[in-house]
């Protein structure tokens, strides 16, 4: 009775880590789909700004400078704020989803050869990893929304000089 027991608990824990990755995987698959739509959305538009700006060059103190590339700059701002909390809520289900597999993993030790970490100091390494790779989605937001500024700031600077 006691063995039935003991493979109801592992097979119950195993169901559980199952869950626990499938989760995990579909959060990082929306990650990264939100991440590429950003970068795609971002690509485009530096592209339509450079041809904006590009059709203007040399003639700086036109009209043309001064409004459509600042617009593109706005737009593209902007699509980054909005993508901001989407980055951020699938970042923080990861962060969470990743919690519980560690506490699985750590109340059933049957699991440590199924994982990375196989004792604490790997553990340690597998967490330091994770953080350092999340920090691109962290920082493409913010490189996005500098370059915006200074694409705005850029044609008023050459109407200046122009």
């Amino acid at each position: 009775m006691a063995a039935l027991l003991a493979m109801a608990d592992t097979t119950l824990a195993t169901d559980q880590l199952d869950h626990i990755r499938t989760e995990l995987r579909a959060e990082i698959e929306l990650l990264n789909s939100r991440l590429n739509a950003l970068i795609a959305s971002q690509s485009f538009l530096v592209i339509a700004y450079g041809s904006s700006l590009g059709a203007s060059f040399g003639e700086w103190r036109t009209l043309f400078t001064v409004t459509l590339p600042p617009l593109f700059s706005v737009l593209g701002f902007v699509l980054v704020i909005e993508a901001w909390p989407g980055l951020r809520a699938a970042h923080e289900a990861i962060r969470l989803w990743r919690r519980r597999e560690a506490e699985l993993v750590s109340s059933h030790s049957g699991y440590n050869p199924y994982t990375l970490a196989t004792d604490e100091q790997s553990r340690r390494r597998l967490e330091q990893r994770q953080r350092a790779g999340s920090l691109f989605w962290t920082r493409v937001p913010v490189i996005f929304l500098t370059a915006w500024v200074l694409f705005f700031l850029m044609p008023f600077v050459l109407w200046m000089w122009g």
